[in-house]
């Protein structure tokens, strides 16, 4: 009898050991099977677009409703989608309704550079976002850099950074694309010279220069000029003018044509007759 026992255990044992194998194959599949059909796509949003459509992005993106999402592949979708140079993949969310999130950041146009006779669009990075031959850009709002020294030797090339000499131009060209942004005046500058680096200074649509000198406080020294272009527009004049915010502190608006000044009449000195002598 114990050793009928005996042999249907080692009978079991035998049965468990090939069983469980078995069932963590069998899970493995299911749990694959899961992932790939059960975690799936059913709606695709974009946040962070301004002006390329939605449609387009998606398009972009490669990924369509019923796409498995644990097989999406970031560096792929990352691929795909920087393929157009004003848009930054940022990253993705998947909520349980199954809507799958695109995050981007849309590169914008904030300026023009000319080099050797092509004009090229900059963002406020100073990658060059796209080159539009011998006509500038329409449609950019920013203005157009001069005085950047462009290492002429480097390839110009979509989607990489503009090959300054110097970087510290970059910067402060960089620095001073964002106050103007922030300033909400890119569109009413049509200038931005960073030739000296302690006297960079804007041209305005209206035809007047608004001297910055260096980088530092830029939104006050762009918020005082933008206040004494909106008073001096009413009264006329600006075109050729000059408004001074170097100091970061005040604004010097200096006319095209100082005001002659109008002497100030006087009495004719009379000369006094001599003594009448005495006899």
């Amino acid at each position: 009898m114990k050793k009928k026992q005996r042999a249907m255990k080692k009978r079991k044992r035998r049965q468990g050991r090939i069983w469980f194998p078995a069932l963590v194959v069998f899970l493995g599949l299911a749990g694959a099977a899961l992932l790939r059909y059960g975690i799936v796509v059913r709606s695709i949003q974009v946040v962070g677009n301004r002006n390329i459509p939605k449609e387009e992005i998606i398009e972009l993106s490669g990924v369509h409703p019923g796409d498995s999402y644990p097989l999406l592949s970031t560096a792929q979708l990352r691929r795909r989608l920087e393929t157009n140079r004003y848009i930054e993949y940022l990253g993705r969310e998947y909520n349980y309704k199954g809507t799958l999130t695109l995050k981007i950041h849309e590169r914008t146009g904030m300026g023009t550079v000319n080099v050797l006779g092509l004009y090229y669009v900059l963002d406020d990075t100073g990658m060059i976002l796209e080159c539009t031959g011998l006509e500038r850009a329409e449609g950019i709002s920013g203005p157009a850099i001069n005085g950047l020294r462009i290492n002429e030797g480097f390839r110009m090339a979509i989607g990489e950074t503009l090959p300054v000499r110097d970087s510290y131009q970059l910067e402060q060209m960089k620095s001073v694309l964002k106050a103007l942004y922030e300033a909400n005046m890119l569109a009413r500058v049509t200038e931005l010279n960073v030739q000296q680096s302690d006297n960079i200074y804007l041209m305005t649509r209206e035809g007047a220069r608004i001297i910055l000198g260096d980088d530092s406080n830029l939104m006050i020294k762009l918020l005082i000029a933008r206040e004494v272009l909106s008073i001096r527009k009413e009264q006329g004049g600006l075109y050729g003018s000059r408004i001074d915010v170097s100091s970061g502190s005040d604004a010097h608006f200096i006319p095209d044509v100082l005001p002659t000044m109008t002497p100030t009449p006087t009495a004719t000195p009379t000369v006094a007759p001599e003594e009448t002598p005495k006899k």
